[in-house]
């Protein structure tokens, strides 16, 4: 009985602090997770406003790319292993080299 007293406390702390600090990260601009579940590899260029690079970090091993559709705003993830995706990465590096 004083074992269950002892251990509810104590889970519901370290739930707290789970919890807490996955709040906070979110608060600083950071993601604790990856943001991409699904990738699009289709040729889908001439309905794209802009794209994002997100490269590797401790939250996620994998470089992201996101694409926002024109008209809807829509967030897409790209597949950074397709073709056409590989030069639209190269292009950015380009346009952001001096």
């Amino acid at each position: 009985m004083i074992c269950r007293l002892f251990l509810l406390p104590v889970c519901l702390f370290l739930a707290f602090l789970t919890i807490g600090e996955g709040m906070s990260l979110r608060g600083l601009g950071v993601d604790p997770r990856c943001r991409c579940i699904e990738t699009e590899s289709r040729r889908i260029g001439k309905h794209i406003e802009s794209v994002e690079l997100f490269p590797p970090n401790p939250h996620c091993k994998d470089t992201e790319i996101i694409a926002t559709l024109k008209g809807t705003g829509k967030e897409i993830c790209l597949d950074p292993t397709a073709p056409w995706v590989k030069k639209v990465i190269e292009k950015i590096i380009a346009n952001k080299a001096p």
